[in-house]
């Protein structure tokens, strides 16, 4: 009780000293309500009620502890953070929080099938919403949602987005995303192997070897002589042979 004191930032005017259910009349824990337990041994913590105080804290973590809280009302507040989660205690029937300030998701733990009443209206939570949770209106009880604009995924909320769950990305959207980068990568290494094929080619088709490239010069500069040798014949055999008869 003490660290849920200091997350909610109990101002002192509200007691919250000594045991919280044997209060002395100077140090009463307002808000707070206690009951016998089953055996009768012992007083537990049996309702919070901290409405419309002011506070401007959050939800600590050890709230889990009180095994027993069958009622918390933390609603017209200025509370923020997450919701712990270990807040659905199975013993826990009424949780208002509504009009706060309170960001991320709803826990799966609040998927308690003992809540009769979940009011989580008007506050800034996101993400898909349990099912289980939903199912309380269903079975007779009240549940409010209204007034977060990020929840979705059941009856009068929007549509989760694909791939998007808890506000953030789901196990099947990661699994997508690791696939469509392995297939990205694959493509690129499928496009440098043809462009360095294409380039293989390329160079040969169009690179001569410098062997091919001297033994074709020979080629050409044995032509070369070769015709001038020809023309050189012809022309001698031309000057060698008789003029031609001419009658007087």
């Amino acid at each position: 009780m003490r660290a849920l004191k200091e997350s909610l930032r109990v101002p002192d005017r509200m007691g919250w000293n000594g045991d919280p259910c044997a209060p002395t009349t100077w140090d009463a824990w307002e808000g707070i309500t206690c009951r016998p337990n089953k055996n009768r041994s012992a007083l537990i913590i049996y309702q919070i009620d901290l409405a419309s105080q002011g506070l401007k804290g959050f939800i600590s973590d050890q709230i889990s502890l009180l095994s027993d809280l069958v009622s918390l009302n933390l609603s017209s507040n200025s509370l923020g953070g997450s919701l712990p989660s270990g807040l659905g205690q199975k013993s826990l029937v009424r949780l208002d929080l509504a009009n706060n300030q309170f960001t991320g998701t709803i826990p799966d733990s609040l998927s308690s099938s003992t809540l009769q009443l979940v009011l989580l209206n008007n506050n800034l939570l996101e993400g898909r919403v349990p099912e289980e949770l939903y199912s309380v209106g269903v079975h007779g009880g009240a549940i409010d949602l209204s007034g977060n604009k990020g929840l979705c995924g059941v009856p009068s909320l929007p549509t989760c987005p694909l791939f998007w769950e808890n506000g953030g990305i789901s196990s099947g959207g990661k699994i997508a995303i690791a696939l469509s980068c392995l297939l990205g990568f694959s493509v690129l290494l499928l496009l440098a192997y043809i462009c360095c094929i294409r380039r293989r080619r390329h160079d040969y088709d169009f690179a001569l070897p410098h062997e091919l490239m001297s033994l074709s010069a020979k080629r050409n500069r044995y032509q070369r002589q070769k015709s001038l040798m020809l023309l050189e014949m012809e022309s001698q055999h031309a000057k060698a042979l008789p003029a031609p008869f001419s009658p007087h």
